[in-house]
C-alpha cells in the first residue's frame, strides 16, 4: 500500500512539473512574440503613385490684355477714392455682394469691421495717403489680382507707416469690373479660395 501511494504521489509531482514547465515555454514564446515588429499596413490612398504619371497641375488663368487693363484701372479710381475720402465712389466700385458682406458684419458686431470699408477703419484707426501699383495677375473664374504698396496715416500712433503690402480681388459683375475683397496679402487669394470663396460674385458662375 505505502508502494502504490509512493508511485501516484510521484505521478502527480512529474505532471505537475510538466504543466510548469510548459507554462513558462508559452510565456517565452509571448515575448518572443512581442519583440517582433509588426508592418502597419498602408491604405490605398498612400500607394506610391506608378513611375511616370503626370501630376495634377492647375490650369493657368486666361484673360486678355485689355481685361487686365480694364481691372487695374478701376482699382486705381478705387484707391483714389480711399485716399480722397470719397466713400460714395469707393462704395460705387465696391461689388455689390461685398456690401452685403458688411452690412452683415454690422448687424452682427455692431460696426462695419471689414477689409473692405476704409470708411470705418478711417474714423479712428487709419487711412490711406499714397499707394503704388505692383504687381496685375490674372487669378481663377476670370478675376483679376492686384498687388500695391501703401503707406497709410496711423492715428492712433500718430505717424506714417509706409510700404504695406497688400493685394485686391476684382472681378465682373453685369459686365462691370467691381473690387471684391482685400487682403494684407496675395497668397490669400489662392485658387480654391476663388473658386469656392465667392459664389455668385462673377457673372456666369
Amino acid at each position: 500500500m505505502k508502494t502504490r501511494n509512493f508511485f501516484l504521489v510521484a505521478g502527480l509531482a512529474a505532471l505537475s512539473l510538466s504543466s510548469l514547465q510548459l507554462a513558462r515555454a508559452q510565456d517565452a514564446k509571448d515575448e518572443d512574440d512581442d519583440d517582433v515588429e509588426v508592418p502597419t499596413p498602408h491604405p490605398a490612398h498612400a500607394r506610391k503613385a506608378k513611375a511616370g504619371a503626370p501630376a495634377r497641375t492647375e490650369e493657368a488663368p486666361k484673360i486678355d490684355a485689355a481685361s487686365l487693363a480694364e481691372a487695374r484701372e478701376l482699382l486705381v479710381r478705387y484707391l483714389d477714392a480711399v485716399k480722397k475720402k470719397d466713400w460714395k465712389a469707393a462704395r460705387a466700385l465696391t461689388d455689390p455682394k461685398t456690401l452685403a458682406a458688411i452690412a452683415q458684419v454690422k448687424k452682427r458686431l455692431g460696426e462695419e469691421r471689414h477689409s473692405m470699408a476704409p470708411w470705418f477703419w478711417a474714423k479712428g484707426d487709419f487711412y490711406l495717403t499714397n499707394y503704388k501699383i505692383t504687381k496685375v495677375n490674372p487669378a481663377m473664374r476670370g478675376t483679376v489680382v492686384v498687388e500695391t504698396s501703401e503707406d497709410s496715416f496711423q492715428m492712433q500712433e500718430k505717424g506714417e507707416y509706409a510700404g504695406e503690402t497688400a493685394a485686391y480681388l476684382l472681378g465682373r459683375l453685369g459686365g462691370r469690373w467691381y473690387v471684391v475683397d482685400k487682403k494684407s496679402e496675395a497668397d490669400g487669394f489662392t485658387p480654391d479660395a476663388i473658386r469656392y470663396g465667392y459664389p455668385g460674385y462673377f457673372d456666369g458662375k
